[in-house]
């Protein structure tokens, strides 16, 4: 099993798009961060992105510059702690 932190990302459904350029460049930041999509809930999107644990917490800088790009106050709930799959 792998250790990771996530974090879940909510915003309105009209926000997709701005989004969805602002996580593809958190991807392409940080390329062992997976990113899915959970189930809209209340006209609002779901995101869920984990940040591996590779002996070192790679989720660390992510908040920082999430929250520098945040201009429409989404939230951003996390990091917290899990474990994901089986080796």
């Amino acid at each position: 099993m792998k250790e990771e932190y996530n974090f879940t990302l909510t915003l309105p459904l009209p926000d997709i798009n701005e989004a969805l350029l602002i996580l593809t460049e958190a991807q392409a930041n940080n390329p062992n961060m997976r990113l899915s999509r959970k189930p809209d809930r209340q006209e609002k999107a779901r995101f869920y992105l984990c940040f591996p644990y590779v002996g070192a917490r790679t989720d660390l800088r992510f908040k920082e510059w999430f929250e520098a790009r945040n201009k429409k106050n989404w939230e951003l709930f996390g990091p917290n702690y899990g474990v994901w799959g089986f080796t």
